[in-house]
């Protein structure tokens, strides 16, 4: 078996640093051509930084991820089930612009959802499961994609 790094990390991190060091020559230079050549390299080389950030993050550039987690952080424990379909109903409306995440199990003990693929073609795994007794929440795991 083999851990290695895989290799948009090891661009990334090769990037970063190839590009603090162009602007550390940026900084250093006399030349105002040089200056602007570093500049220019360092931007370069931060770009597969800055796609690992974007694709580690998916909240950071799609809706349906940040709305799925307020609504994951919107559940608290001690909650009962119908808490917790109002708080679903409250973070996506049924007039609202996201699709409200699909009930998987339902269950006197368990409640799970998975996110609404909406639009996208991708499949979308990411799942909020609740772990219930006497009909309150006492247990909560948000599953990353």
């Amino acid at each position: 078996m083999s851990f290695g790094v895989h290799p948009l990390i090891l661009v990334a991190v090769v990037g970063a640093v190839a590009s603090l060091l162009a602007i550390v020559i940026a900084c250093r230079a006399k030349s105002g051509v040089l200056i602007v050549l570093m500049i220019a390299l360092a931007l370069v080389f931060i770009v597969p930084a800055g796609y690992l950030i974007l694709a580690l993050n998916p909240a950071l550039v799609d809706g349906r991820f940040r709305t799925y987690k307020q609504f994951y952080t919107d559940i608290e424990v001690g909650m009962t089930r119908e808490q917790v379909l109002a708080a679903m109903d409250q973070r996506y409306p049924a007039a609202g612009a996201r699709k409200r995440p699909k009930i998987m199990e339902d269950t006197p003990n368990s409640l799970g959802f998975f996110m609404n693929p909406e639009a996208s073609r991708e499949p979308n795994c990411e799942g909020i499961f609740l772990t219930l007794e006497a009909g309150c929440v006492s247990k909560k795991v948000y599953s990353p994609d």
